[in-house]
Parts: C-alpha cells; sequence; structure tokens
C-alpha cells in the first residue's frame, strides 16, 4: 500500500504517520505539508489512499481533490476543521470518500482507512466474470465483452458492490450508506443518478442491474 498525508500541522502529520505505519508496517507513506508540493506528488506518483486536509498553504484541499480526480479514483479521506454541512457536501460532490470532522481521533481515522479500502474492492485477485462482464479488483480493471471501460471512483464502488452480491437486493439507502458513508448527506437521487452513469458505461451489460420496484437495485445476468 502507498499511502499520501498531506497536513500542514506537523505534529498532527506525524501522529498519522505514525498510527498508518503501526495499522500497515509494509507500507510506504509520504508526507507532505503544502498543497502545492501535495499537487507536485499527485502528478508523479501513483497513491492508494490519500489522507487530505483542506486549509493548506498555497493550494487548498478542495482544489487538490479536483486536481486528483482528473487523474485517480484513489480513495480520498478528507480532515478538516471546515466541518460544517456546507464544506462535507462539497468535499463529497468533488469525489472523497470520507469527512472526518477535526478534532479526531487518529483510532477513528484507521478505522476510516480500513472502511473505504474495503469499500474498494477487499483482497479478491485475478480476472472474474458475471456474464459478459470480467473485472480484475486488485488490477482495478473492467470489461465488458472484452471491451475495457472506465469508472469513476462511485461507478467502480456500486459495481463491485452488486457484483460481489448477486442477486441481492440494495435499497437506495443501503446504497448510500455502503458506498458514500453513513456520514454522508446526500439523497436518493444521487444513487439514482451514478446507476444511470453506470448502467449507460455497461452498454450490452447495462440490463444486468434491474430495478426492483418500490425497493431498489440488483445485479442480475
Amino acid at each position: 500500500m502507498k499511502f499520501l498525508i498531506v497536513e500542514d500541522e506537523k505534529h498532527l502529520n506525524d501522529l498519522l504517520y505514525d498510527y498508518v505505519r503501526n495499522r500497515y508496517p509494509d507500507s510506504v507513506i509520504d508526507q507532505v505539508f503544502d498543497g502545492y508540493d501535495a499537487s507536485v506528488r499527485i502528478k508523479e506518483a501513483d497513491y492508494d489512499l490519500f489522507l487530505l486536509d483542506v486549509m493548506l498553504p498555497n493550494i487548498d484541499g478542495f482544489q487538490l481533490v479536483k486536481l486528483l480526480r482528473e487523474t485517480s479514483d484513489a480513495p480520498v479521506i478528507m480532515l478538516s476543521a471546515l466541518s460544517d454541512e456546507d464544506n462535507q457536501l462539497r468535499g463529497y460532490d468533488l469525489g472523497i470518500d470520507e469527512f472526518v470532522p477535526k478534532p479526531y481521533s487518529p483510532k477513528l481515522v484507521i478505522k476510516k482507512i480500513e472502511a473505504v479500502l474495503a469499500r474498494s474492492g477487499g483482497e479478491d485477485t485475478g480476472v472474474k466474470q458475471f456474464g459478459i462482464i470480467a473485472y480484475d479488483v486488485t488490477g482495478h480493471s473492467v470489461s465488458v465483452a472484452e471491451e475495457a471501460i472506465r469508472l469513476n471512483k462511485k461507478e467502480w464502488d456500486l459495481l463491485m458492490l452488486f457484483l460481489h452480491h448477486p442477486g441481492r437486493v440494495f435499497s437506495r439507502e443501503d446504497l448510500l450508506n455502503k458506498v458514500w458513508g453513513y456520514d454522508y448527506f446526500g439523497d436518493a437521487r444521487t444513487v439514482d443518478t451514478h446507476i444511470k452513469r453506470l448502467r449507460k458505461k455497461l452498454g450490452e451489460a447495462a440490463s444486468y442491474i434491474k430495478t426492483v420496484f418500490k425497493e431498489g437495485y440488483k445485479l442480475e445476468a
């Protein structure tokens, strides 16, 4: 695993480093204290997860998420004292995975990391097949009828959730909680919009995602 910690307060940055190192001893953990330095790292290296403050020198956390999402769908956990509803919604709209208000417990941050990484695909390895959909969790790739498709972070998480539970009906609330997180403030329309986009990208396999009247959605070949 490769982590990037972006936090301008050195004692918090070092504290996060120690906790992440303790939980993932074989991982690579880079630390930066400035928004510009973070933007350079984002362009130059692939990371499995970002821990990102909002109030940073030169380039703030929201701008960094915009930059990051141009090239990567790696999970982002935002850590900030700007924890009012508007700022949390702004972060989720930009594509973050979790928002942890300051002050926080480092133990809670570790639990958030574990949950986000689990939602990103767990420990499955190798290419698996479901109908005409082929997917590789560790390689983070998916194809339909042997044609590769590109999914954003939420589309990927939705599809992986369906693929790991074929036939199971998920309500919109289930999907919001499992993909966006229990502290997300959005509504069911968010799910419907992402399902619509996911179906469009799945092309020939779009019909695999079934709408169950008054209940939600399920995957069925």
